[in-house]
């Protein structure tokens, strides 16, 4: 029982990691700019620690991002997720010592609320908040986590195509490093690929068996984030 715990909990990683927070340079501070991006997050790895300990590597999903601008330096976004980790095969022994197969699944939507903020055009302050619902099938309840969050991004022109841009975002038991590149591929399109790392801790981990105490667990979420953007 152990073990599927520690893969269903774990699996939750690759969700948040998807919902990483971040203005990118294709960021449009102007009012009623509305700006569109798509995509999805590759190749993570999670690893959490807490009441159990393991590493599992999970599936891609999608996300999308909607960001509309206020004023030459207030932008409004909106990010909305949804994640199935790759599903996990395990053997446990019932209390009879028999062998019992489970196969099961994580699922989560992730959604932030960001106010945006151009100090120059260089640097963008961010301020919102997020929520991610957790889903793991019938052998661990469901588990949420919410919290405000603020943060930095960076971004440096290389060319007139390639902009740089790195972002840190903090909040309570929340901490996402970011970094990554910037095309542009068109006047209205632009293809962003960064590398992030995520924290999220003290997420709760409660099984309906009676043979398991509550408890906290705490994931390190790593991945590449491909994205898509539109200016609409």
């Amino acid at each position: 029982m152990r073990k599927l715990i520690a893969a269903l909990t774990l699996t939750t990683g690759l969700i948040m990691t998807a919902g990483n927070t971040f203005a990118s340079p294709t960021t449009e501070f102007e009012k009623g700019a509305t700006s569109l991006e798509i995509g999805s997050t590759l190749n993570s790895k999670v690893s959490g620690r807490g009441t159990v300990s393991a590493d599992v590597t999970g599936k891609s999903g999608f996300k999308a991002t909607v960001t509309t601008g206020l004023n030459d330096h207030l932008a409004l976004q909106y990010k909305q997720g949804m994640f199935i980790s790759e599903d996990s095969t395990l053997t446990m022994m019932t209390l009879s010592n028999t062998p019992v197969t489970m196969t099961t699944y994580a699922k989560a939507t992730p959604r932030d609320l960001n106010l945006l903020y151009k100090i120059n055009p260089n640097l963008t302050f961010i301020a919102g908040y997020e929520d991610t619902k957790i889903s793991y099938g019938k052998y661990v309840n469901d588990a949420s986590k919410s919290a405000l969050h603020f943060g930095l991004t960076g971004s440096q022109k290389l060319n007139d195509k390639i902009t740089m841009f790195a972002t840190l975002i903090g909040g309570k038991d929340v901490l996402l490093k970011e970094l990554g590149v910037s095309y542009k591929m068109s006047t209205s399109t632009t293809f962003n690929l960064s590398y992030a790392e995520r924290k999220v801790a003290n997420l709760d981990l409660i099984t309906p068996s009676p043979y398991f105490s509550p408890g906290k667990e705490d994931y390190t979420m790593k991945g590449i984030s491909c994205l898509f953007a539109f200016k609409l």
